[in-house]
């Protein structure tokens, strides 16, 4: 299995602070990507953000390996729920009422699949035969009235309270995910990456990028750069994984 993986992330251009946190971990049998957009304010938000990511990285070993994707499954469930558990423990410690959360978004690459969990509205996508595709539902009060068939998708991208997460690490005591298997025969490449991409660019101009005949950190830097190009209205965070095999060259 030959992949490259590259990932940034960015302020944007009206934010004080970047509350997002990114990162890739890499051992002999597997890659986690993940992807984290903290809420909550200054010394909240960002802090929710990082100690996800840094939780994650102290349970990932060189070696870790997984049998099945309900392995890899059952791994996430207990790393989430203690993420979550911190979060809720550093909240209360530090008197914070309005709370701190974060959501996340993480890709397990390995050799016969590859694996997506999320909580929140960051987001996964793949690339394959050229089309792209979201991989991930946004955890968001409009997502759910598109879902129920009161709003349209059109209607959904431009809904005043489109923001309004309903599910997020931070947010409670008990922890929902999202926990998606893919087969990795027929994928070109993966993006995981936070709203501050997908809220002011259109999928079509992120597959447009995405297909183009450049190395894959030139298309982070190119989409986060398009971010910022309509406006940068908020912290922007990508990560890419391109296999070197993928539908493309079959």
């Amino acid at each position: 299995m030959s992949y490259k993986i590259f990932h940034q992330t960015d302020i944007g251009k009206v934010r004080q602070q970047n509350e997002d946190a990114v990162a890739v971990f890499q051992g002999e049998h597997l890659a986690l990507m993940v992807v984290a957009d903290g809420m909550g304010g200054h010394a909240a938000g960002d802090i929710a953000s990082m100690m996800a990511v840094e939780r994650i990285g102290e349970n990932f070993t060189e070696n870790l390996v997984f049998a099945s994707s309900d392995e890899a499954r059952i791994w996430l469930k207990n790393v989430l729920e203690s993420i979550n558990t911190d979060i809720l423990a550093y909240a209360k410690d530090k008197d914070l009422k309005k709370g701190m959360g974060t959501t996340l978004v993480i890709a397990i690459v390995a050799p016969n699949f590859v694996a997506f969990a999320h909580v929140g509205d960051s987001r996964a996508y793949l690339l394959a035969y050229g089309e792209l595709r979201q991989i991930t539902k946004d955890h968001t009060f409009v997502r759910k009235l598109v879902e129920q068939g009161q709003l349209s998708e059109r209607g959904a991208r431009i809904h005043p309270q489109k923001n309004i997460i309903i599910n997020a690490l931070g947010a409670g005591p008990a922890l929902n995910f999202d926990f998606v298997v893919l087969e990795r025969a027929c994928v070109d490449a993966i993006m995981l990456c936070t709203d501050g991409l997908t809220g002011v660019v259109e999928d079509e101009v992120i597959l447009d990028i995405m297909n183009q005949k450049i190395v894959v950190n030139e298309k982070v830097a190119q989409l986060i750069t398009t971010a910022n190009e309509y406006g940068g209205k908020d912290n922007i965070s990508v990560c890419i994984c391109e296999f070197d095999e993928g539908c493309a060259s079959k």
